[in-house]
Protein backbone atom coordinates (compact mmCIF):
# COMPACT_ATOMS: atom_id res chain seq x y z
CA UNK A 1 0.00 0.00 0.00
CA UNK A 2 1.15 3.59 -0.53
CA UNK A 3 2.71 5.25 2.48
CA UNK A 4 0.44 7.40 4.62
CA UNK A 5 1.07 10.73 6.30
CA UNK A 6 2.14 9.11 9.57
CA UNK A 7 5.00 7.13 8.07
CA UNK A 8 5.96 9.47 5.23
CA UNK A 9 8.63 11.62 6.87
CA UNK A 10 10.78 8.97 8.62
CA UNK A 11 10.54 6.61 5.68
CA UNK A 12 11.39 9.29 3.13
CA UNK A 13 14.30 10.45 5.27
CA UNK A 14 15.55 6.91 5.71
CA UNK A 15 15.21 6.12 2.02
CA UNK A 16 17.02 9.29 0.99
CA UNK A 17 19.90 8.69 3.35
CA UNK A 18 20.18 5.04 2.35
CA UNK A 19 20.66 6.04 -1.29
CA UNK A 20 23.80 8.07 -0.60
CA UNK A 21 25.33 7.28 2.81
CA UNK A 22 27.03 3.87 2.30
CA UNK A 23 27.79 4.76 -1.33
CA UNK A 24 29.20 8.14 -0.38
CA UNK A 25 31.44 6.66 2.26
CA UNK A 26 32.75 3.93 -0.03
CA UNK A 27 33.50 6.65 -2.59
CA UNK A 28 35.78 8.31 -0.05
CA UNK A 29 33.43 11.13 0.99
CA UNK A 30 33.41 11.98 4.69
CA UNK A 31 30.30 14.04 5.47
CA UNK A 32 26.70 14.21 4.35
CA UNK A 33 27.39 17.66 2.94
CA UNK A 34 30.22 16.32 0.77
CA UNK A 35 27.93 13.60 -0.54
CA UNK A 36 25.19 16.11 -1.36
CA UNK A 37 27.70 18.28 -3.25
CA UNK A 38 29.14 15.41 -5.28
CA UNK A 39 27.63 15.83 -8.76
CA UNK A 40 27.19 12.15 -9.51
CA UNK A 41 25.84 11.26 -6.08
CA UNK A 42 23.44 14.19 -6.20
CA UNK A 43 22.12 13.14 -9.62
CA UNK A 44 21.53 9.64 -8.31
CA UNK A 45 19.90 11.06 -5.17
CA UNK A 46 17.59 13.30 -7.18
CA UNK A 47 16.47 10.49 -9.44
CA UNK A 48 15.69 8.26 -6.47
CA UNK A 49 13.70 11.04 -4.80
CA UNK A 50 11.67 12.16 -7.81
CA UNK A 51 11.07 8.86 -9.59
CA UNK A 52 11.11 6.17 -6.90
CA UNK A 53 10.35 7.60 -3.45
CA UNK A 54 7.89 10.45 -3.95
CA UNK A 55 5.51 8.50 -6.25
CA UNK A 56 5.04 5.96 -3.44
CA UNK A 57 4.10 8.51 -0.78
CA UNK A 58 0.35 9.05 -0.52
CA UNK A 59 0.23 12.76 0.27
CA UNK A 60 -1.29 15.72 -1.59
CA UNK A 61 1.16 17.03 -4.17
CA UNK A 62 1.84 20.28 -2.34
CA UNK A 63 2.49 18.59 1.00
CA UNK A 64 4.70 16.00 -0.62
CA UNK A 65 6.81 18.60 -2.44
CA UNK A 66 7.16 20.68 0.73
CA UNK A 67 8.22 17.62 2.71
CA UNK A 68 10.79 16.64 0.08
CA UNK A 69 12.24 20.15 0.01
CA UNK A 70 12.38 20.29 3.81
CA UNK A 71 14.27 17.00 3.98
CA UNK A 72 16.73 18.16 1.33
CA UNK A 73 17.31 21.44 3.20
CA UNK A 74 18.05 19.48 6.39
CA UNK A 75 20.55 17.28 4.59
CA UNK A 76 22.25 20.31 3.05
CA UNK A 77 22.02 22.41 6.22
CA UNK A 78 21.91 21.21 9.84
CA UNK A 79 22.98 17.65 8.99
CA UNK A 80 25.58 18.50 6.36
CA UNK A 81 28.56 18.39 8.74
CA UNK A 82 27.61 15.01 10.17
CA UNK A 83 30.06 12.23 9.28
CA UNK A 84 28.52 9.72 6.89
CA UNK A 85 29.44 6.91 9.28
CA UNK A 86 27.17 8.45 11.93
CA UNK A 87 24.19 7.53 9.72
CA UNK A 88 25.22 3.90 9.26
CA UNK A 89 24.41 2.61 12.75
CA UNK A 90 21.93 -0.24 12.43
CA UNK A 91 21.89 0.42 8.70
CA UNK A 92 20.51 -2.99 7.76
CA UNK A 93 17.68 -2.74 10.27
CA UNK A 94 16.91 0.81 9.13
CA UNK A 95 16.80 -0.27 5.48
CA UNK A 96 14.34 -3.05 6.31
CA UNK A 97 12.09 -0.69 8.28
CA UNK A 98 12.25 2.45 6.17
CA UNK A 99 13.20 1.50 2.62
CA UNK A 100 11.78 -1.96 2.06
CA UNK A 101 8.14 -0.76 2.36
CA UNK A 102 8.80 1.86 -0.33
CA UNK A 103 10.45 -0.71 -2.57
CA UNK A 104 7.50 -3.07 -2.16
CA UNK A 105 5.01 -0.25 -2.79
CA UNK A 106 6.88 0.77 -5.96
CA UNK A 107 6.95 -2.83 -7.21
CA UNK A 108 3.22 -3.30 -6.68
CA UNK A 109 2.42 -0.01 -8.36
CA UNK A 110 4.76 -0.34 -11.34
CA UNK A 111 5.22 -4.11 -11.72
CA UNK A 112 8.95 -3.32 -11.70
CA UNK A 113 11.67 -2.66 -9.15
CA UNK A 114 13.12 0.77 -8.28
CA UNK A 115 16.74 0.51 -9.49
CA UNK A 116 18.15 3.27 -7.29
CA UNK A 117 16.66 1.91 -4.07
CA UNK A 118 17.80 -1.57 -5.06
CA UNK A 119 21.25 -0.18 -5.74
CA UNK A 120 21.22 1.26 -2.23
CA UNK A 121 20.63 -2.28 -0.98
CA UNK A 122 23.42 -3.66 -3.14
CA UNK A 123 25.89 -1.08 -1.80
CA UNK A 124 24.69 -1.78 1.74
CA UNK A 125 25.56 -5.45 1.18
CA UNK A 126 29.05 -4.46 0.03
CA UNK A 127 29.40 -2.13 3.01
CA UNK A 128 28.73 -4.93 5.52
CA UNK A 129 30.01 -8.04 3.71
CA UNK A 130 33.12 -9.45 5.31
CA UNK A 131 32.81 -7.49 8.54
CA UNK A 132 35.13 -8.89 11.20
CA UNK A 133 35.73 -8.41 14.91
CA UNK A 134 38.85 -6.46 15.79
CA UNK A 135 41.08 -7.00 18.80
CA UNK A 136 38.72 -4.92 20.92
CA UNK A 137 35.75 -7.11 20.01
CA UNK A 138 34.07 -4.50 17.79
CA UNK A 139 33.08 -5.27 14.21
CA UNK A 140 34.77 -3.49 11.33
CA UNK A 141 34.24 -3.47 7.60
CA UNK A 142 36.98 -2.99 5.06
CA UNK A 143 37.11 -1.24 1.69
CA UNK A 144 40.33 -0.97 -0.33
CA UNK A 145 42.33 -1.72 2.79
CA UNK A 146 40.58 0.94 4.89
CA UNK A 147 38.86 -0.25 8.06
CA UNK A 148 35.66 1.37 9.31
CA UNK A 149 33.31 0.61 12.21
CA UNK A 150 30.01 -1.14 11.54
CA UNK A 151 27.23 -1.33 14.09
CA UNK A 152 24.30 -3.71 13.88
CA UNK A 153 22.68 -6.55 15.78
CA UNK A 154 25.22 -9.25 16.61
CA UNK A 155 23.41 -11.93 14.61
CA UNK A 156 23.30 -9.66 11.55
CA UNK A 157 27.00 -8.87 11.72
CA UNK A 158 27.79 -12.54 12.26
CA UNK A 159 25.84 -13.39 9.08
CA UNK A 160 27.73 -10.78 7.06
CA UNK A 161 31.06 -11.89 8.54
CA UNK A 162 30.63 -15.20 6.68
CA UNK A 163 30.53 -13.36 3.35
CA UNK A 164 32.99 -11.35 1.30
CA UNK A 165 32.69 -8.56 -1.24
CA UNK A 166 34.52 -10.55 -3.89
CA UNK A 167 32.47 -13.75 -3.76
CA UNK A 168 30.38 -14.57 -6.86
CA UNK A 169 27.58 -12.00 -7.03
CA UNK A 170 24.83 -14.60 -7.45
CA UNK A 171 25.99 -16.36 -4.28
CA UNK A 172 26.29 -13.07 -2.38
CA UNK A 173 22.81 -11.95 -3.40
CA UNK A 174 21.32 -15.33 -2.52
CA UNK A 175 23.05 -15.51 0.86
CA UNK A 176 21.90 -12.05 1.97
CA UNK A 177 18.39 -11.89 0.51
CA UNK A 178 17.41 -15.37 1.70
CA UNK A 179 18.56 -14.80 5.30
CA UNK A 180 15.34 -14.48 7.28
CA UNK A 181 17.30 -13.84 10.47
CA UNK A 182 18.31 -10.53 8.90
CA UNK A 183 15.06 -9.47 7.21
CA UNK A 184 12.40 -11.59 8.98
CA UNK A 185 11.33 -12.66 5.48
CA UNK A 186 12.87 -14.11 2.35
CA UNK A 187 13.47 -11.13 0.09
CA UNK A 188 13.93 -13.45 -2.88
CA UNK A 189 10.14 -13.67 -2.92
CA UNK A 190 10.07 -10.13 -4.33
CA UNK A 191 9.97 -10.87 -8.03
CA UNK A 192 13.17 -9.96 -9.80
CA UNK A 193 15.01 -8.63 -6.74
CA UNK A 194 17.58 -11.40 -6.51
CA UNK A 195 18.46 -11.10 -10.19
CA UNK A 196 18.68 -7.30 -10.08
CA UNK A 197 20.79 -7.22 -6.92
CA UNK A 198 23.13 -9.90 -8.27
CA UNK A 199 23.60 -7.86 -11.43
CA UNK A 200 24.29 -4.70 -9.47
CA UNK A 201 26.77 -6.51 -7.22
CA UNK A 202 28.54 -7.76 -10.35
CA UNK A 203 28.71 -4.20 -11.67
CA UNK A 204 30.16 -3.01 -8.36
CA UNK A 205 32.82 -5.69 -8.57
CA UNK A 206 33.70 -5.24 -12.23
CA UNK A 207 33.23 -1.59 -13.15
CA UNK A 208 33.37 0.15 -9.77
CA UNK A 209 30.95 2.14 -7.68
CA UNK A 210 30.67 5.32 -9.74
CA UNK A 211 30.07 3.54 -13.03
CA UNK A 212 27.64 1.11 -11.40
CA UNK A 213 25.75 4.00 -9.78
CA UNK A 214 25.36 5.78 -13.11
CA UNK A 215 24.21 2.57 -14.77
CA UNK A 216 21.60 2.03 -12.03
CA UNK A 217 19.81 5.36 -12.36
CA UNK A 218 20.06 5.45 -16.15
CA UNK A 219 18.36 2.05 -16.31
CA UNK A 220 15.17 3.75 -15.11
CA UNK A 221 15.16 6.58 -17.66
Amino acid sequence: MPLDIFSARPMMQGALQSTIVPAGYLLGLETLGEAMKDKQVRTFFGHALLHEIMPCVDLPKGELENLAMALCREMEGPLSRQPLLSFTQNGVRAWAKQVLPILESYEKKNFALPPCLCFGLSVLIMFYAGARKNSAGAYEGVSEGKMYPVEEAEETLLAFSRLSCDMPPEMLAYAVLSDQDIWEKDLRQIEGLETLVAGQLQDLQLIGLRAAMEKAWKSDT
